[in-house]
């Protein structure tokens, strides 16, 4: 008997509850919190013969060069544009889920106009990983003959 006299209250908050309900609406998935990236920074410096043109893009990449054998994995990549007077800030994000233990990380950079080379970095600058640097970092780069 006493069961029989919730059983209204109960089916009331039961009702009531269900508003929150989707009811056949797709939900999309949550962002990525930006807690679960990190990033990088540093700076890349050059030293041109030329002014660098106003159509030059400056790409850095973050990239997995523990495999001898095989091309680079690229982790992060910024592309800025337009490029200005040299020291030139950049910031990589990255997913810190696609760090390998025991693998060496690099930064690298280079300055182009078009599918023109005007300069590359030509020295390895490990970070992360076993045997780098946590940040700030600095990238120089060679102007291409």
């Amino acid at each position: 008997m006493r069961l029989l006299k919730w059983l209204p209250v109960a089916a009331v908050l039961l009702v009531s509850g269900c508003g929150w309900w989707p009811h056949g609406k797709t939900s999309k998935p949550a962002p990525v919190s930006q807690a679960l990236v990190r990033s990088l920074t540093g700076i890349v410096v050059y030293d041109l013969p030329q002014a660098v043109p106003a159509d030059a893009v400056l790409e850095v990449s973050l990239s997995d060069v523990s495999r001898q054998d095989a091309p680079a994995r690229v982790i992060a990549k910024e592309r800025i544009a337009p490029v200005g007077v040299s020291p030139v800030d950049f910031q990589l994000v990255y997913d810190p889920g696609d760090l390998a233990q025991g693998v060496d990380f690099a930064v690298s950079a280079r300055l182009q106009q078009g599918d023109r080379l005007l300069a590359i970095s030509d020295e390895r600058v490990s970070v992360l990983g076993r045997s780098g640097e946590q940040g700030p970092v600095r990238v120089r780069l060679k102007a291409v003959p």
